[in-house]
Formats: C-alpha cells, sequence, structure tokens
C-alpha cells in the first residue's frame, strides 16, 4: 500500500508537524528556521504598529484642521455688510453646505506684562459658535464666561492653548488681560498716527488639536473685530462648513456656478486646495513607510528558502525512505511548503497579537517610555500633536498578515522542490 494520499492530508501535516517540533540534535528545524519565524514576527507587529500610528496621525491632523479651519473660506472684502449676508444665504442653500458664517481675519501683535506674541484675530459671532465642533468639548462654555456680552460685543475674547500657556506664549489664564495691536492706525491730534491698541479680557482657552491653530489664534466678537479693525459694515470673509469636509473642491465649484460672484469679484478657496501639498505628503509618507516595512518582511521571509534547505539535508535520509516506499514527489514538496508555510502563519499570528495590544495600549506605553528616558519623547508643541496618536484599522491589520503567509508560502517553493528531487537512492547510499 502506497503511503500517498489526499494532497494535503493527514500523512502531509502529520510530517510537516513532525519536522517542525523535531529537537536539532535530531534533524529538526535549524537556527535558520528560528530567525526567520522572528523576522516575520517583528515585521508583521512593526507594519501594524507603524501604519496605526500613521493613520492615527492622519486622522488627528486633518481632524484638528477641519476642526478649527473653516471648510471653504470666500473673500467678500469688497462687499457691504447687505451684500455679503445675501451672498451667504445663496451659498447657505446649496448642498452640502450646513453653515455659512461671516467673519474677519487680521494679524495682529498680543501683548501682556511685556511679553509679545504673534497672532490672529478671528470674528466669530456668538450664534456661529455653534460650527466650532471642537468647542463642544470646552472647559468653560463661551457664552456662560461672557464672551460677546456688553457694547458692540464687549471686550472678552478666546484664545488658542498654545498662545495663551504654550512655549513662548503669553502665559495668561482665564480672567487676565491682554493688549492687542492691529497694524491699523489711529490719527492723533498731532496730526500723527499711531497703531490702534486695545486691552481684552481672555474669557476662555479653547483647544482645537491642532497646535498650529492654537498657538495663532484669538477669537473675538464680530461686532468688536469690525470696530477694532474699523470695517463698519463690512466682513472680510465668509466661513463655509460642510457636512463632508473632502468634497469641498466639489462644493466650491458649485459655488461659483450658483453664485458666478457677480458682485466685486470675491473668490473662494477650499481647505483641500490650499492644503494639497500638505495631503500629498501624508499620502506619499504612508505610502513609502508601508512599502519599507514590506521590504524588510520580504527579507524576512526569504531566510525561509535557507532554514526549509537546511531542513531537507538533515531529513534527506527521512525523505529517501519514504520516497522508496512510495511518497510522490508531488507529496514530498507540499510537505516542506507546509513547513515554510507554517512558519510565516506563527510569525504572522503571533505579530497580529502583538501589534495589536500595541495599538490598543499606546497610551500606556508612551508613558512607560517617558518615565524610562525620563523625559517627554513626543513634545506636542515640537510634533503639531497633543498625544501620540494610533488607529487601529482591522482591514490593514489583516492585509498585512495575508501578505507575510502568501510570501511565506510562495518563498518555501524553491527549497521545496528541491526536497522533492532528491534521489533516494543517493541519499541512502552509505547509510
Amino acid at each position: 500500500m502506497t503511503p500517498n494520499a489526499t494532497p494535503f492530508g493527514a500523512l502531509e501535516r502529520t510530517l510537516a508537524w513532525r519536522y517542525l517540533r523535531a529537537k536539532r540534535e535530531h534533524g529538526g528545524a535549524s537556527l535558520i528556521s528560528i530567525i526567520s519565524f522572528v523576522g516575520i514576527f517583528f515585521a508583521v507587529a512593526a507594519l501594524i504598529i507603524v501604519m496605526s500610528i500613521m493613520s492615527g496621525f492622519r486622522a488627528t491632523l486633518l481632524g484638528s484642521l477641519i476642526g478649527g479651519l473653516p471648510h471653504i473660506t470666500v473673500n467678500v472684502e469688497g462687499y457691504s455688510e447687505d451684500e455679503a449676508l445675501a451672498l451667504a444665504a445663496k451659498i447657505e442653500t446649496l448642498n452640502g453646505v450646513i453653515s455659512v458664517s461671516p467673519s474677519i481675519e487680521q494679524y495682529v501683535v498680543a501683548s501682556n506684562n511685556g511679553i509679545q506674541a504673534p497672532a490672529i484675530v478671528r470674528a466669530v459671532a456668538v450664534d456661529d459658535l455653534d460650527t466650532l465642533p471642537f468647542l463642544e468639548s470646552r472647559r468653560v462654555d463661551p457664552v456662560a464666561s461672557g464672551y460677546g456680552e456688553g457694547d458692540k460685543g464687549g471686550t472678552k475674547v478666546m484664545a488658542g492653548l498654545y498662545l495663551a500657556q504654550g512655549r513662548g506664549g503669553l502665559n495668561v489664564m482665564e480672567g487676565d488681560v491682554i493688549q492687542i495691536t492691529t497694524a491699523a492706525s489711529t490719527p492723533t491730534a498731532m496730526g500723527a498716527s499711531v497703531p490702534r491698541r486695545k486691552n481684552y479680557e481672555i474669557s476662555n482657552i479653547f483647544e482645537t488639536g491642532a497646535v498650529e491653530v492654537d498657538r495663532l489664534y484669538i477669537f473675538m466678537p464680530l461686532e468688536q473685530a469690525q470696530l477694532l479693525f474699523n470695517m463698519k459694515d463690512r466682513f472680510g470673509r465668509l466661513h463655509v462648513r460642510l457636512d463632508d469636509p473632502f468634497a469641498a473642491e466639489t462644493v466650491r465649484a458649485n459655488i461659483y456656478e450658483a453664485t458666478q460672484f457677480e458682485v466685486n469679484g470675491a473668490n473662494a478657496s477650499d481647505w483641500m486646495t490650499d492644503r494639497k501639498e500638505y495631503l500629498n505628503a501624508l499620502n506619499v509618507e504612508r505610502q513609502m513607510v508601508r512599502l519599507l516595512v514590506m521590504v524588510i518582511m520580504a527579507i524576512a521571509t526569504l531566510n525561509i528558502i535557507v532554514g526549509v534547505v537546511m531542513l531537507v539535508k538533515n531529513k534527506a535520509r527521512d525523505i529517501a525512505i519514504l520516497r522508496t516506499m512510495g511518497l510522490s514527489r508531488a507529496a514530498v514538496m507540499r510537505v516542506f511548503v507546509m513547513v515554510g508555510t507554517f512558519l510565516g502563519v506563527a510569525g504572522a499570528l503571533l505579530g497580529v497579537v502583538v501589534g495589536v495590544l500595541f495599538v490598543k495600549n499606546i497610551g500606556a506605553v508612551e508613558s512607560f517610555i517617558n518615565f524610562f528616558v525620563g523625559g517627554d519623547i513626543f513634545d506636542a508643541e515640537v510634533y503639531q500633536l497633543p498625544t501620540l496618536p494610533a488607529i487601529l484599522d482591522w482591514s490593514e491589520v489583516w492585509q498585512t498578515a495575508l501578505y507575510a503567509i502568501v510570501l511565506s508560502a510562495l518563498v518555501s517553493i524553491l527549497p521545496a522542490r528541491w526536497a522533492a528531487r532528491q534521489d533516494p537512492v543517493a541519499a541512502l547510499r552509505f547509510e
């Protein structure tokens, strides 16, 4: 009776498992096989961790930008207030548009007790605070803290976290007073002009998650900004927010088509076009990192060839005996393909477990590393993010594992074919 059986059946699986379990002194898996297993494990875990962190970076950066900046900005500096509001009402009827808010943005210098910092004042009407999603997690409600109360909107403003308290910031808290100096000038009785200055109280400190925004922006009631910048009955911009921020280019084209900007030649820009290089850099970086780690994984799986070859040499006598008993060359080949594939499966699964656990506990891992090195390895003001982000994409996880397994099976074919071609007579000649 021939020992041949169903392809990948019980006999072949038993032989493959026996060869893997055998100790090295009995001709089992060599040190090279162990190295290949460890290499696949580290490569899979590294790819999952790196891609999860890259996804977290991308989502956090884009989320903070989308939350802190308008999706589309319409320049209406040449419009009267009534004309700008009429245009806003027309834009607000377009599909995909959630809100259109009149605003003013001007560069200023903010100071407190001799400390100066460049800033951008953005005018935000009290009724438009709900269009800023990051304020939903605010520590103090802006309206409750007095934002917008008083004559011409009052003199209370909101400042970004890093502008107020960060490195190079103003070192102020809620309730402190800052002075804002504009580029506009005010004529004096002597005929000379001096920069326009005015004191404001910090009613609230906000955090968008984008250090770029939190380092520069001061939110001021709209009426007060019109007064400060001498823009009575005028707005500088219309801020448009969308239900799908990634449709900004399409909606901007729809705005041009629907309004034709007949009044004073207004123009519009969207965040995706303004940040095109930024988005492209994120995409390129993501693809290059994926390619690099996949190449490392391919190198790790190539060790399987050496490991299986060494195993074949150690088991030459066993192979010869099985061949003389009638085991086909195809069966021998499948046995050693299973050996190499098992190394890939084991390494990939262990890599998935370690990678997922690492990502799920990224906060604890970061804290441990900070404690171990005695400092903060992830400075928010340097990296433009408050914490090390990580988002686990399960499709990415299983694609990584599948790639490692398939690659392991493919590289096992070459040494398995060599094993199948062994001449049993030559192998047993000196036995």
